[in-house]
């Protein structure tokens, strides 16, 4: 987040406690706001539709679809959102600021060309009203265009009016959505509620879109698709975030498949599962907003101190304190975040216990929230660690890490399939895959001058300038 360190850093420049309440703030705006208001604007409208007594269909038919556009969506668009914020960053170290424009469009283009694959398959063979399948189709694309656009906010500086087209956007479909239950009641169709919710995820995209296009237009923009170019040199990270993805989705899918049921011979379910993975998610939306400022106030600065040190000649006394530094700054706010989080699990599973009786939640619903609580603990962890080895450009090592973590994910889920067993296969995946990336990250730490200094292309890059001259 490359643009917001500059706004926390004076922030919690400030002395008082104000100024770090303001800074988390403004991080927490930035970073889960979005996610959060798209969150609670579902929430809200299921609870609506159980309020109003809305038709049993399509309330289900609405939670059922919502989940699937999401999952799905994010699933697509997560390796081309690994890969393109690495070519970003490329392009903006480099200065090709022509290309970052060009390089988005031809990203969205790839993106939505793999997302109607899925969505061609389901419109030819889900068994449900075309209405319904148009909307819900809908709702998906606008979902992976949402996804692909959040890459880029990464480099612009108007985070607020961000935020606030998720918010406009969700208060938009929230407002549509009371309006048009209260309006037809009992006749309401499950095509009206997707066609609500597209149509507030369309004002956020539109809104991404507009201020991308704003901010990286430039006089003479590059070919759209000369970002092929670029991806040759970084297809790990394609499978990395795929990976990754899946691993984040294995368990529930699992569930889906081994206790679930068909809705309307589409979607395959386990709804007392999938309300106890809602809820266990939001216990770690703390980890990434302190992740984000961590980052930016108290890692990043050691890390350019370090690598400064060697593009600008310094001695090697320098640039092995400059290392030493960092490494302790960088375990430093690793363990501090762990225990971040560890605080607010914990409050989660008190929480839990004490409240969630009162929605509707029974006593086995509560024990598996509980556990996958603590597994998305140890989850998000393991998905800060294995983005923090991609800042050292250990890619080799994540890509093995990410494939290992996906098939722990698939066994752990095979052998804990049991219902007693509920929500223990993403623990028992991320444990031991987390001390692993956490052994391979101190481990590139301490080798980082060797990995640093044997990765440059001093042979290719003297050959390029020859075949460059001859030409």
């Amino acid at each position: 987040m490359a643009g917001i360190g500059f706004q926390l850093k004076r922030l919690f420049d400030r002395e008082g406690l104000f100024g770090r309440v303001q800074a988390i703030s403004y991080a927490s705006l930035v970073t889960v706001g979005p996610i959060l208001s798209c969150m609670a604007a579902v929430a809200v409208v299921h609870w609506l539709l159980v309020a109003e007594m809305a038709p049993y269909r399509a309330r289900e038919l609405f939670q059922a679809g919502t989940a699937y556009a999401f999952a799905f969506s994010f699933i697509v668009a997560a390796p081309f959102s690994m890969l393109f914020t690495r070519l970003a960053s490329d392009q903006l170290y480099e200065q090709r600021c022509d290309e970052l424009l060009p390089t988005f469009y031809g990203s969205l283009q790839v993106a939505l060309g793999c997302a109607s694959v899925p969505a061609a398959a389901f419109l030819l063979l889900a068994p449900l009203e075309l209405a319904e399948k148009l909307a819900l189709v809908v709702l998906y694309m606008e979902l992976t265009v949402i996804w692909m656009g959040v890459v880029y906010v990464s480099a612009m500086k108007a985070y607020r009016r961000i935020a606030g087209a998720f918010f406009a956007g969700m208060l938009l479909a929230m407002a549509a959505l009371w309006l048009y239950v209260r309006l037809e009641g009992e006749r309401l169709a499950a095509w009206g509620l997707f066609a609500g919710l597209a149509g507030g995820f369309f004002v956020t995209a539109a809104v991404l879109l507009w201020e991308v296009e704003r901010f990286f237009r430039t006089p003479r923009p590059a070919s759209p698709y000369g970002f092929v170019r670029d991806m040759r040199r970084y297809p790990s990270l394609l499978a990395i975030g795929l990976f990754t993805a899946v691993s984040m989705y294995a368990h529930q899918f699992a569930q889906w498949a081994f206790h679930g049921e068909w809705l309307e011979g589409t979607f395959r379910l386990a709804p007392e599962y999938d309300v106890a993975v809602y809820y266990a998610v939001l216990s770690v939306l703390p980890t990434l907003v302190w992740f984000v400022v961590s980052v930016e106030t108290a890692f990043y600065p050691k890390y350019r101190q370090y690598y400064d040190a060697i593009l600008g000649q310094g001695t090697i006394l320098e640039i092995d304190r400059a290392r030493r530094e960092m490494e302790q700054v960088l375990i430093g706010e690793l363990a501090k975040l762990m225990g971040i989080q560890l605080v607010f699990s914990l409050v989660a599973v008190a929480c839990g216990i004490r409240y969630l009786p009162y929605i509707g939640f029974t006593a086995e619903q509560v024990d598996t929230f509980n556990i996958l609580v603590m597994a998305f603990y140890v989850y998000v962890m393991n998905s800060v660690s294995l983005l923090l080895l991609l800042y050292f450009d250990d890619r080799k090592g994540a890509l093995a890490l990410s494939a290992i973590f996906l098939a722990a994910n698939v066994a752990a889920s095979w052998a804990l399939r049991d219902v007693e067993y509920q929500g223990l296969s993403l623990f028992a995946a991320s444990f031991p895959v987390l001390a692993a990336t956490l052994g391979r990250l101190i481990y590139r730490l301490r080798r980082l001058h060797y990995a640093t200094f044997s990765a440059q292309p001093l042979v290719l890059r003297e050959h390029a300038r020859m075949r460059g001259r001859a030409g």
